[in-house]
């Protein structure tokens, strides 16, 4: 078997002449393996998510815990295969972690549970492997009808000194390993909304302590009211580079059945200035939002929003398909709204970059410089 491979920004990866690779950190976990067939990601919550293209479309499902075991095995067994074959450098690198095995990523993610409560509830689209730092846990609103990622905690904000042991238990979970993360994220749905004295105190310690950039999740409904953008300066000035914000939908009628009770024009103020402050911004919205009875005035509207918003270079459009869980409020509206199959919500999703683009440019007179990307909420996974 001939094999090659690279050490990179603290990232191992092996790849054999048959097409099969396998990417781990320096703490020898988990990160991507493919055989030819299918990507495999692992979250450090032990989940594993199988990739793979269906015609056009690209096709996302969190694959059983046998299934996953068998393939951290297999990957894990190919390592070891690959390993007489590696160049020096890189033989000391995987020389620590020949042993690696599913059974022990599973010591490791119970370990991740116990620093932050629990699994982390959701990380943005391009934020899938940050250090998670948790400055509050839950959300504060907590009340949309589609949304369960925080039920099972209460909210709360961290004391300063809790919050700097929740530090130094991370910098001790993720050892070797935290080379392979590029940027810190703020946790958990709004950590901008806490006290603006004790979030800058927060932030100077995240810096001190990484020394990455720092990104963070914005709601729309009570940002507007609690930080000016004097604050979001402040914040810009103290390491924050991008916050996200789950607008989902411009529909006012979307948005009632969502209870995100906002105004359409508070999100278009929250983001311009969040923009006037020098802080890039993230939208994420939903194909399928609101249903079969919705889907012209959800693409129309959202366009309309989105082409008010000052966005530009360093921002970005993310459109990811709707998932409607049984467990939720929003399901037992379903019968009304009428659910879109998954080639309806592709298709909306290209309506929407289409109609986001040509909105943008009516409004403004200029192009979008900021990229409209599809994905998938279920690789939303830390």
């Amino acid at each position: 078997m001939d094999v090659k491979g690279k050490l990179d920004q603290g990232i191992l990866s092996i790849e054999s002449d048959n097409r099969i690779v396998f990417t781990v950190d320096l703490a020898g976990r988990f990160i991507f393996y493919t055989d030819g067939d299918a990507t495999y990601r692992r979250s450090l919550e032990n989940r594993f998510l199988r990739i793979k293209h269906v015609g056009s479309r690209r096709v996302v499902e969190q694959i059983s815990e046998d299934d996953g075991r068998r393939i951290a095995e297999t990957a894990y067994s190919f390592l070891r295969s690959a390993y007489d074959d590696l160049p020096q450098d890189l033989k000391d690198a995987a020389s620590g972690f020949l042993d690696m095995n599913y059974e022990k990523l599973v010591i490791d993610s119970a370990k991740m549970r116990e620093i932050y409560g629990g699994e982390v509830p959701i990380v943005p689209p391009d934020q899938y492997f940050p250090i998670y730092v948790q400055a509050e846990t839950g959300c504060s609103w907590n009340r949309c009808t589609f949304c369960r990622l925080y039920r099972d905690r209460s909210y709360g904000v961290r004391s300063i000194d809790d919050f700097a042991e929740h530090i130094h238990r991370i910098k001790d979970f993720f050892g070797n390993g935290i080379a392979a993360r590029k940027s810190v994220f703020v946790g958990d749905a709004n950590a901008v909304n806490i006290d603006q004295k004790t979030l800058l105190q927060m932030l100077d310690m995240i810096r001190s302590e990484f020394n990455l950039p720092i990104f963070s999740f914005v709601d729309a409904i009570t940002t507007q009211k609690r930080k000016s953008e004097i604050q979001f300066q402040e914040m810009r000035d103290h390491g924050l580079k991008r916050v996200y914000i789950g607008l989902e939908s411009g529909d006012p009628g979307v948005l009632r059945i969502f209870n995100k009770l906002m105004n359409v024009s508070e999100a278009i103020n929250l983001v311009n200035k969040i923009k006037g402050s020098g802080i890039n911004v993230g939208i994420i919205l939903m194909a399928g939002a609101g249903g079969k009875k919705y889907s012209k005035s959800h693409v129309e509207n959202t366009a309309s929003v989105i082409s008010q918003m000052d966005l530009g270079k360093g921002d970005i459009i993310y459109i990811s398909p709707m998932y409607e869980y049984e467990d939720t409020e929003y399901y037992g509206l379903t019968k009304d709204l009428g659910i879109m199959t998954a080639e309806e919500k592709e298709a909306q999703i290209q309506e929407l970059r289409s109609r986001i683009r040509e909105e943008f440019q009516d409004f403004n007179g200029r192009q979008l410089d900021a990229p409209i990307a599809p994905y998938d909420l279920m690789e939303a996974v830390y």
